[in-house]
């Protein structure tokens, strides 16, 4: 699930099926008249899709698309938010990763740098996804392997990896290795593998 609050509109995946409702909505079936015995209402959503499962379902920070991947071979579906608004249920383009799930996906937190997507594979591979120019940045190239995760700056300037032996490593967009956060002294071992 993700929602856009400047569109107030909630992205949904079940396993077949990708609802799009208004934030209003929602809030409007939450809520209780006091009269009835069951509390329960019916949510009609604006729009659904129907789809295969999907793991992950992020709207960029500037709301302009929302992003899912397939749970099965991996790959990016990008639509545009104001054409999903007006009933399109298409993507506007697809990027492949080469079969490869996702295991996580996190949008650039900064409105100027909204088009640009962390991703982890479930290899452990680092890769950034640049969504205005339709492709991986880096000429495709891999930033880091052996992550387990991804976490971006407040202003979205760098990112820090956490890799699975349990050391951080803190880089810019450009792979450019920052500084090294060394793991636990009392850790021993991988923590987590790709």
């Amino acid at each position: 699930m993700s929602i856009a609050i400047q569109n107030e509109l909630v992205a949904a995946a079940g396993p077949e099926v990708l609802v799009l409702s208004s934030t209003s909505a929602i809030r409007e079936a939450f809520s209780r008249d006091g009269s009835a015995e069951n509390h329960v209402k019916t949510l009609t959503p604006q729009l659904k899709l129907q789809i295969p499962r999907v793991s992950h379902v992020v709207f960029a920070s500037d709301e302009s698309t929302l992003t899912l991947c397939a749970d099965e071979g991996g790959g990016l579906a990008v639509y545009d938010v104001q054409a999903l608004k007006q009933g399109n249920t298409q993507p506007t383009f697809q990027i492949g990763t080469n079969g490869i799930k996702v295991r996580a996906l996190l949008p650039n937190p900064a409105a100027e740098n909204a088009h640009i997507h962390a991703l982890v594979l479930n290899d452990g591979k680092l890769m950034l996804a640049n969504l205005k120019e339709r492709n991986f940045t880096n000429n495709g190239n891999v930033l880091r392997d052996g992550v387990s995760c991804v976490s971006w700056s407040a202003k979205g300037k760098q990112l820090v990896a956490g890799l699975g032996n349990g050391t951080a490593l803190q880089m810019t967009p450009d792979g450019s290795v920052q500084a090294e956060i060394p793991r636990p002294p009392q850790l021993e071992g991988d923590q987590h593998g790709p």
